[in-house]
C-alpha cells in the first residue's frame, strides 16, 4: 500500500517525463523528414533567404529581373545539352582590284563644264577616271590607287551621245581589256540615258533597251572573267527639277528663253512630253538598266564569268543639292557633283567596305595617260546647244556648250 500511494504521489512528474520524450520522438522524425525533402531537390539550398522561395533566389539578381517560380515536381530536372559553339559566318571577300577601269557613258562621266572657268570637257576631274590632285574629286581611279591598284584607264564615254551609242564604246573597252594579262580582270562604269531622256524626241524605250543589251552582249562576250559592270541609273530630274526651281538663282537662270529646251520639261519649259509623259521615259530607262544588270548578275552567279551592281536610290543623284550642279548650266554635275557621284559608285559595290589609307584623296594614281576610245567621226557627232536643237557652228571666241 505505500509503495502504491508513493507511487500516485510521483504521477505529475512521470507524467512531464513521459511527454518530454514523446516530444522529442517527434522533433527527430520531423528533422528528418526535412532533411530528407533538401536532399531530394538539389535546385533548393538550405540556407536560403526567407525572404524568397528558394528557387528564385539565384534569379532574382539576374539582369533580366525575377523569374516565375517553377512548380514542384517529383521528376528531375533533366540536364540540358550543352549548346554546340555557333559557326563564325567568314567575312565577305572582295575581288582582286582591276588591271582596267573603263568608262562608258556621256558628258556626266566627262567633267562637262563642271565651273565656268572649266567648259567642255575635263576629264582630270571625272569621278571615274579623274587624276587631278587638290580638286575635291575622289574619283574611283584614285581610291584604286590609294588601296594600291594602278588600273588602265579607257575612256569611251562621249559628250553629247546617247544608249545608241553604247556599243561603240562597249567594243573599245573590250578591245583594251584583251590586252590584260591571263588572271587580270576590268571594272566598267555604265552611265548613259540622260541624253535620251533630255532631247526632243525622247528614244523610243523599246530602242533604247534594244541598244542597251547590245552593248551588254559585247561586254559579256569580251570582258576577261571575273569583270564587273557598275550600271547607273538614268539621273533623277523630278529631284534636279526640285532643287532648280527652289533657288531663285538658278530657276531665273533656265527661265531663259535660250534655255527653254535645257532637259524639257524638267529643267527648261519647252517641250511636247508633259512632265508625266516624261517620268514615264524615266521610269522605262531605269527598269531597262535594272532589268539588265539584274540578268547579268544572275548569270554571272552560275558561271562566274560577269558581275553587276546597281542601286538607283545611290546612283540617281537624289541626294543632290544645288551646289552639286555647276553654275554654267545647273544641268551637269559641278566639282562637288563629280565627288559626290564617285563616293555614292564607290559605296554602292563591293570595295565600298574596304577601309582606305587616311589622306588617301590626295593620292592620284600612277599609270599614264589615259587611253581614249576611237572618235566619233565629225558627221555622226551631233552637238546639242541649250536653247537649241539644230546642228550649231560654233562662233570664234564663244564656247560651245552640249547639254549632255
Amino acid at each position: 500500500m505505500g509503495g502504491l500511494k508513493s507511487w500516485l504521489a510521483d504521477r505529475p512528474q512521470r507524467a512531464s517525463a513521459l511527454a518530454l520524450l514523446a516530444l522529442a520522438a517527434v522533433l527527430t522524425v520531423v528533422v528528418g523528414l526535412e532533411t530528407g525533402l533538401v536532399g531530394a531537390h538539389p535546385g533548393v539550398t538550405a540556407d536560403a533567404s526567407p525572404d524568397a522561395p528558394p528557387s528564385i533566389t539565384a534569379a532574382a539578381s539576374s539582369p533580366g529581373g525575377p523569374l516565375a517560380t517553377p512548380a514542384p515536381s517529383d521528376t528531375p530536372t533533366p540536364t540540358a545539352s550543352p549548346t554546340p559553339a555557333s559557326t563564325p559566318t567568314p567575312a565577305p571577300t572582295t575581288p582582286p582590284l582591276p588591271a582596267l577601269l573603263g568608262a562608258i557613258g556621256d558628258s556626266y562621266s566627262q567633267a562637262y563644264s563642271v565651273t565656268p572657268a572649266y567648259l567642255r570637257d575635263h576629264t582630270q576631274f571625272s569621278w571615274v577616271i579623274g587624276t587631278a590632285k587638290n580638286d575635291g574629286v575622289f574619283s574611283l581611279a584614285e581610291r584604286f590607287a590609294a588601296l594600291g591598284g594602278s588600273p588602265k584607264l579607257v575612256d569611251a564615254a562621249t559628250s553629247g551621245r546617247k544608249m545608241n551609242d553604247a556599243p561603240r564604246q562597249a567594243t573599245a573597252v573590250v578591245a583594251a581589256a584583251r590586252k590584260l594579262s591571263p588572271g587580270q580582270t576590268a571594272y566598267v562604269t555604265f552611265e548613259l540615258g540622260t541624253n535620251d531622256l533630255c532631247d526632243d524626241p525622247k528614244t523610243d524605250p523599246a530602242s533604247f533597251e534594244s541598244d542597251l543589251r547590245s552593248a551588254i552582249s559585247i561586254l559579256r562576250d569580251g570582258l576577261p572573267a571575273g569583270s564587273r559592270i557598275l550600271m547607273l541609273s538614268v539621273p533623277d530630274f523630278g529631284h534636279l527639277r526640285d532643287i532648280t526651281q527652289a533657288d531663285a538663282k538658278a530657276k531665273a537662270f533656265l527661265a531663259l528663253p535660250r534655255n527653254s529646251t535645257a532637259c524639257a520639261p524638267f529643267l527648261g519649259d519647252n517641250s511636247p512630253s508633259t512632265l508625266a509623259e516624261a517620268e514615264t521615259y524615266l521610269r522605262q530607262y531605269d527598269d531597262s538598266l535594272a532589268q539588265a544588270c539584274e540578268d547579268i548578275s544572275a548569270a554571272g552567279a552560275t558561271s562566274g564569268k560577269l558581275y553587276c551592281t546597281t542601286n538607283e536610290s545611290l546612283l540617281s543623284m537624289r541626294d543632290f543639292t544645288i551646289a552639286d550642279l555647276s553654275t554654267v548650266d545647273y544641268l551637269h554635275p559641278s566639282l562637288t557633283g563629280q565627288h559626290r557621284l564617285a563616293d555614292a559608285a564607290w559605296s554602292a559595290d563591293v570595295w565600298g567596305t574596304v577601309p582606305l589609307p587616311p589622306g588617301a584623296a590626295a593620292v592620284a594614281p600612277a599609270g599614264g595617260a589615259i587611253a581614249v576610245a576611237p572618235p566619233v567621226t565629225a558627221s555622226a557627232m551631233a552637238f546639242v546647244l541649250i536653247g537649241s536643237r539644230k546642228p550649231h557652228r560654233r562662233r570664234a571666241g564663244r564656247p560651245r556648250r552640249l547639254l549632255s
